[in-house]
């Protein structure tokens, strides 16, 4: 499973968005064959930041899209909750906020190591307990 985060849900939907060709040709190559998921969190902060941009269209035809399986919803637990309080706390430095927080504590209860993003410095610096670093994609 792949999580996805924010920027590459916006990058799918934006045709003028710099990364919008990238996103597109990698998720054609693993929809369909790998699951791709987001936490509540993100698809909320998606859906909010394509309606603030792109209108209200744009975001409910990405909501359309999750409700016919383009990406599993994972929700959060109580657990995922601490955890991300914890992470954040641990990485105050680094500005996680509450979307990127939630999505490393995912990680960490599902041992994901994989994300497609365009947030590199988030992603990147985080330190996962089940591997040296996060794959960040495309």
């Amino acid at each position: 499973m792949i999580l996805v985060d924010t920027g590459a849900v916006y990058a799918l939907t934006d045709r003028r968005d710099a990364n919008h060709a990238g996103a597109r040709a990698f998720y054609a190559t693993v929809a369909g064959q790998e699951p791709l998921a987001v936490t509540l969190p993100v698809l909320t902060e998606s859906w909010m930041l394509i309606e603030a941009r792109l209108g209200a269209y744009a975001a409910n035809k990405v909501w359309e899209a999750v409700n016919q399986g383009a990406f599993e919803v994972i929700d959060l637990s109580r657990t995922d909750l601490l955890l991300a309080r914890d992470i954040e706390e641990r990485y105050r430095d680094a500005g996680f906020g509450f979307v990127d927080a939630t999505c490393f504590a995912v990680c960490e209860r599902l041992s994901l190591d994989r994300v497609f993003t365009y947030d590199r410095k988030h992603f990147g610096c985080y330190k996962p307990s089940s591997v040296p670093a996060l794959t960040l994609l495309p």
